[in-house]
């Protein structure tokens, strides 16, 4: 096990509506940046789909899964969304802006794109909160050793 294994993060699925097109990834490298302003920053991949799709968002959803949620967050992670529609088989709502909330989450955190940095193969989507709700007290699904750890 290296030393960067030990770095233990809440296992999110951020989500996104481009062009009306809905679209979610799973993320294990998120982190607040800033208190004030908020921000919130996530690493994304440049070669996924959704990177592409972030890239031309304005607002997009941090979904918080709780410890029990491992199969949706390997849903979310293990196929595209440019030619399956992740969404078909999930239940979720929309918020006022039109962006996925997973059912049965922790939280949610709605994000207004505000800056994009390159970092080697993936890039950071730095976004400000412009809305928050707590659903639960369930604990989070972390990962950590370089995987998903479930009941944590």
């Amino acid at each position: 096990m290296d030393a960067l294994g030990k770095i233990f993060n809440t296992t999110v699925v951020v989500t996104m509506n481009v062009d009306k097109r809905i679209n979610g990834i799973t993320v294990a490298w998120i982190t607040r940046v800033s208190i004030e302003p908020r921000l919130i920053a996530i690493s994304i991949g440049k070669e996924r789909y959704s990177y592409s799709l972030l890239k031309k968002s304005r607002i997009f959803g941090i979904n918080i899964l709780n410890n029990k949620q491992k199969e949706l967050a390997i849903h979310f992670g293990s196929k595209s969304g440019k030619d399956y529609n992740k969404f078909e088989s999930v239940e979720f709502s929309l918020s006022k802006n039109s962006i996925p909330i997973l059912e049965d989450i922790v939280g949610y955190i709605e994000c207004e794109l505000k800056y994009i940095y390159n970092a080697g193969d993936h890039s950071l989507f730095i976004g400000e909160v412009i809305d928050e709700k707590v659903y639960s007290k369930d604990t989070p699904l972390i990962y950590g050793e370089h995987k998903i750890l479930e009941g944590c």
